[in-house]
């Protein structure tokens, strides 16, 4: 399967489309000399469909999602932790 490089596209975000890694489309373009040059128009191999994982994309969904809920549970830990310091440090003033 290939994919033909759009502005703005890097090897990087074309492997994280592909759910891949940047080594790996190195290894199948032996042409791209340098990863961090490659051209508008350029027709990348990114592999065969049925080989790329289609549950990773779904894993890494489920990730982010965990991840986003841990954030938003330690910005209320944050949150409460200076509440508590502003009420000791107001009790402690008088």
């Amino acid at each position: 399967m290939f994919y033909i490089v759009e502005p703005g596209d890097s090897l990087y975000n074309i492997a994280m489309q592909f759910h891949t890694t940047v080594r790996h489309l190195k290894d199948l373009n032996p042409q791209i000399s340098n990863p961090n040059r490659i051209y508008v128009g350029e027709r990348i191999e990114v592999g065969k469909q049925w080989v790329l994982n289609p549950w990773r994309g779904n894993e890494w969904q489920i990730g982010m999602e965990e991840y986003q809920r841990g954030m938003e549970e330690y910005r209320r830990g944050r949150a409460e932790y200076h509440r508590g310091r502003a009420k000791a440090s107001r009790h402690r003033g008088r």
